[in-house]
């Protein structure tokens, strides 16, 4: 946590979810706009050479040869399990799924299927001791 920049702290939760966890809801899958969810491609998410928060996904979708681990990970992304989002200080965060968003994108989607979290949902999967939104 210590080395998460100030705006990705600002802009997701900081829950310690687990991802186990996570993918045990079972909640119902509804289309999102990609508009509603396409500001956090700017933040620092992804690492470069060992190093976190080092590459924002629009960088990736600028110029895919520049980063071609990500790219092969947003290629290999199955679109068919749907991405998680929260309520967070009044728009929808991704919690999991940046992979799968970048893919849309890519191929010009304008909606993806996500599973909304609550925050009772996601109290309920993170750590007791980390709940630091």
């Amino acid at each position: 946590m210590a080395q998460c920049p100030p705006e990705v702290r600002r802009a997701l939760p900081m829950d310690r979810w687990q991802i186990d966890e996570l993918f045990r809801l079972e909640l119902p899958v509804e289309p999102i706009p990609i508009t509603e969810l396409d500001w956090q491609l700017s933040l620092p998410l992804w690492q470069r050479d060992g190093i976190r928060y080092q590459v924002a996904p629009a960088a990736v979708i600028a110029d895919p040869d520049a980063y071609p681990h990500h790219v092969a990970r947003v290629t290999a992304a199955d679109e068919s399990f749907p991405i998680h989002v929260i309520e967070h200080h009044g728009r929808l965060a991704v919690l999991d799924g940046f992979h799968r968003l970048v893919k849309a994108v890519m191929r010009g989607a304008t909606t993806i299927d996500a599973m909304r979290l609550s925050r009772a949902d996601l109290a309920a999967i993170s750590r007791p001791d980390s709940s630091a939104a």
